[in-house]
């Protein structure tokens, strides 16, 4: 720590940050550009100028670029001295000469740095009267749009794209005054985290086009605090709705989560909640399959009634529903006929992960903390597609070399050429190839069933200093002495594998080895990533595994599927049989699937941004996400409610109970009583009662306008706003600002519009927030789990024609896969060969196939492999028409058809 006057005050202040840091921390509004707490600081835009003193009596002082700068011992530094002031002005104004007056009609208007800056650097008036450089847009793809011409040229997109996610397909091309910020020709941006060149870009160069057609101002648009649906990680998200469509998702701040980058699948795998064949009025199919629609008043004593009469009901859960929904499901039809929604493998798997959880000797870290890691280990799972937001964790810690020669980690350049040739290990077991091997010291492709053999060898070689038999070749057993030689010299290492595998095998294998290489190295981490969002959920809640309903004997009169899709799991046929014997199918979902298409009753769902609940994530972190708008306040026929309010009526309806009784709140302390191991899960968020000056939270901004001509079209009144009993949020701009809530709907303060105001709910810039971080990690201690018997192979295994599931960008989620969008653009499915199997029976790429298997018919396009093992053919399986049952089941003909 250092002493510093700053503007006449004395500060007593970390040494280690750069001076911009240090002003912004301390409340001062200075303008910056191309810095960023993750990116670091590079000194390219001058905007951050500051004065600087070399002594008490030194009156003139030089200006220095605070990014750039560290504190000194004793130096005095003035932001608002008037020859600084000028030189910012004067720096702002040259960056605006080439840029367009398009303010009006630009996508970032209103949520703009740039305009923040200008404003605050009081450049107001245009001097320049000549022709502006134009340049030539790009089509990146369907999700973001190129307007090159408001580039100020402050390098932050490909400091993100091309170093810090390690992009490969946009550049900046060539010099001066004559600078182009793009790909080499046009087409889809590749990287699984373009989006955040969105919120990176301080101006309008790359705008959301996936939400551009309900494209709202930002002080127009109602907020919430979410959390992203799209995989187990649970990242921090703001959603914003105007007219009851989604507008606007950005990164939510969360310091042991996402911190300031999503994925894609968080920014673009949304799509689907706009589909116009999504639920939203009950519909009762009578006997003739008439479709009938039924008003919510005389739905409820139908299902009663059902229900009544019904000698064995059974409920299906889902990982994909809050833990309201799940646990209401479980007490309305009982703990013994609750079934999870989650396969017996994945369940088992699950059960695994929390036996590793309770060793205390093993660290789990959080997302945030993944980058501090010095060593990885991925075993079994393609984490850049699963959870690319570990995989660009991972990205960090390979590249963050011990600071050996003391630079500042702030100091972008330098670090980046003091690293240069230095890559931190990294070390990847998968069936095929990943994002993640361009950075990887070495590549172990086999079958799942030879990855644990080969994870046994190096354990058993750690523990006894020579391999077990001779299974392992010489060359496998060279490598493996050299990865256990660097893994044991690692000041700390990190195991990550996850569920997607299917194998308990593989993660018995990696628990071995976590409890082998503890005994050498103390600083030993594991991370883990699930299916879900609310995987680790459903499995706290404990249910029967979905694959057992086919063994239930007695005739079930009734079933209830909540959020769920049975033909994920098993093959048509079964599920068609079986739910064919079923009278009364009730089901309650926000998208249609081939499941709500069997329903007898159908239940409109609200989806996560029309209803507020809890979630669970991979590290046992409870997290709320809150309702952005009443889908009933903008269609009075609309009767989406949240699965759990279904529930809950239908069964407080059975039991005579007052209907004022469901709400959120008293709905999460039946939670806790009904599964004990929730308990906590209430801490996740504030209570709806809980205020502050009596006053409960706008969900809008202050300037938020045009609230009476929202129905203008329909009648002048203005209708009255929906009251929130659930949640401590006001459906408008009525209540406390942002700053007082642990639950930022949205991030907004004086002379700061844009995202960038984050840093003024920071108490240490890029690190932590001025609240704790949200959510509340629940004590999976007191989780009973059964004991788990597993045999582990001796021998590899040769496959023949072995089915294993293959996963891309966006279709390892069935819910994304139902956004038109991303149906349109990413609509190819392949069938993966080996190129030896492929030579031999003579397909090429993109020969069209046809699979018999079990007797059933698949038909693909092809694509080679030259890593995918002898004898797999890699499937698409979790898509429409192609389960999960698939999985290790043998391909009994191949047919080329051209």
């Amino acid at each position: 720590m250092v002493n510093i006057i700053i503007e006449g005050k004395s500060y007593h202040v970390n040494k280690k940050d750069n001076l911009l840091k240090i002003c912004l921390e301390l409340g001062y509004n200075l303008p910056y550009f191309c810095w960023h707490p993750r990116l670091g600081s590079v000194g390219s835009c001058r905007q951050c100028a500051i004065k600087q003193y070399d002594n008490i009596s030194d009156n003139i002082g030089h200006i220095v670029m605070s990014c750039m700068s560290a504190p000194i011992e004793g130096m005095r530094f003035s932001i608002y001295d008037i020859e600084t002031r000028e030189f910012r002005k004067s720096i702002i104004e040259f960056m605006m000469i080439n840029h367009p007056h398009d303010c009006p009609v630009c996508d970032e208007g209103g949520n703009c740095h740039l305009q923040d800056m200008t404003i605050m650097t009081q450049h107001t008036n245009r001097r320049y009267n000549f022709p502006k450089k134009i340049y030539a847009n790009q089509y990146l793809g369907p999700f973001i749009s190129h307007n090159m011409n408001r580039c100020i040229k402050c390098y932050r997109c490909v400091r993100f794209y091309k170093d810090y996610a390690q992009g490969t397909d946009l550049d900046v091309f060539g010099a001066n005054n004559n600078i182009f910020f793009g790909r080499y020709t046009d087409g889809i941006l590749q990287n699984n985290f373009s989006g955040n060149l969105i919120e990176v870009c301080p101006t309008g160069v790359f705008t959301d086009k996936i939400n551009s057609k309900y494209y709202t101002r930002k002080w127009d648009l109602q907020y919430a605090p979410s959390v992203c649906q799209n995989c187990s990680l649970g990242c921090n998200l703001y959603i914003g709705e105007r007219y009851g469509n989604l507008s606007s998702i950005h990164n939510r701040f969360h310091e042991k989560i996402n911190h300031y980058f999503l994925c894609d699948k968080g920014y673009f795998g949304y799509d689907y909640i706009h589909n116009k064949n999504n639920p939203i009025n009950v519909i009762l199919h009578s006997s003739n399959n008439n479709i009938i629609h039924v008003q919510e008043h005389q739905i409820i004593p139908i299902i009663i009634n059902i229900l009544n009469k019904s000698k064995n009901i059974i409920g299906i859960g889902s990982p994909r529903a809050s833990i309201e929904s799940n646990v209401i499901l479980k007490k309305l039809v009982g703990s013994q006929n609750f079934y999870s929604g989650i396969s017996y493998t994945e369940q088992k798997q699950m059960n695994y992960f929390i036996n590793i959880l309770k060793n205390k000797k093993i660290h789990h870290p959080t997302l945030s903390e993944i980058e501090n890691y010095d060593a990885i280990f991925i075993i079994g799972e393609d984490i850049s597609v699963t959870s690319p937001r570990t995989a660009l964790a991972v990205r960090q810690a390979i590249k963050n070399n011990i600071n050996k020669n003391n630079i500042h980690n702030w100091h972008a350049n330098a670090l980046l050429n003091a690293n240069f040739n230095h890559k931190n290990p990294l070390f990847i077991t998968s069936l095929d190839t990943t994002n993640l091997d361009d950075i990887s010291l070495f590549n172990y492709y086999a079958p799942v069933m030879n990855q644990v053999i080969f994870i046994n060898a190096i354990s058993h070689y750690i523990m006894y200093n020579k391999f077990d038999d001779n299974t392992i070749d010489i060359m496998l057993q060279k490598k493996i002495i050299n990865i256990i030689s660097i893994l044991l010299k690692a000041q700390k290492c990190l195991i990550i594998t996850g569920t997607n595998t299917y194998s308990i095998e593989l993660l018995h294998a990696t628990y071995i080895l976590l409890k082998t290489l503890y005994k050498k190295i103390q600083h030993i981490g594991f991370f883990y990533t699930l299916n879900t969002v609310n995987s680790m959920g459903i499995n706290i809640i404990n249910g029967h595994p979905v694959d057992n309903i086919f063994n239930i004997s007695n005739i079930i009169d009734t079933i209830i599927i909540i959020e769920n899709d049975l033909y994920i799991y098993e093959e048509k046929n079964k599920i068609d049989k079986f739910l064919h014997k079923i009278k009364n199918i009730i089901v309650i979902d926000n998208i249609i699937t081939h499941t709500t298409n069997k329903s007898t009753i159908l239940l409109p769902a609200a989806n996560f941004i029309e209803s507020s609940g809890t979630v669970i994530n991979n590290e046992c972190r409870a997290q709320r996400f809150f309702q952005v708008y009443d889908p009933v306040f903008y269609n009075k026929n609309n009767q989406r409610k949240a699965s759990w309010q279904w529930l809950s009526m239908i069964y407080n309806s059975m039991h005579k109970i007052k209907p004022d009784y469901i709400t959120l709140d008293n709905i999460i302390k039946q939670c806790e009583a009904i599964v004990p191991e929730l308990q906590g899960i209430n801490k996740a968020a504030p209570a709806a009662n809980f205020r502050i000056n009596n006053r409960k939270f706008a969900r809008s901004p202050l300037r938020y306008s045009g609230r009476s001509a929202i129905f203008a079209n329909k009648y002048i009144h203005e209708p009255i706003q929906s009251n929130d009993l659930n949640t401590m949020f006001n459906f408008s701009m009525e209540g406390n600002s942002p700053e007082n809530c642990t639950h930022m709907p949205y991030t907004w303060y004086p002379g700061w519009n844009s995202g960038q105001s984050i840093h003024k709910f920071q108490k240490n810039i890029g690190v932590s927030l001025k609240n704790v971080p949200t959510g509340y990690i629940i004590n999976y201690y007191n989780i009973n789990i059964p004991k788990i018997l597993i045999n582990i192979p001796k021998l590899f295994i040769k496959s023949k024609n072995l089915i294993i599931v293959s996963y891309n960008k966006f279709y390892d989620n069935h819910v994304i896969q139902k956004s038109l969008l991303i149906n349109k653009y990413f609509n190819e499915y392949y069938a993966i060969l080996n190129y030896q199997d492929a030579i031999s029976l003579n397909i090429k790429t993109n020969n069209i196939i046809q699979l018999y298997c079990l007797k059933n018919i698949f038909t693909f396009k092809v694509q080679i492999s030259y890593k995918l093992h002898q004898g797999l053919i890699s499937l698409p399986l979790g898509i429409s028409g192609i389960p999960l049952f698939f999985l290790n089941k043998t391909v009994e003909k191949l047919r080329i058809l051209e």
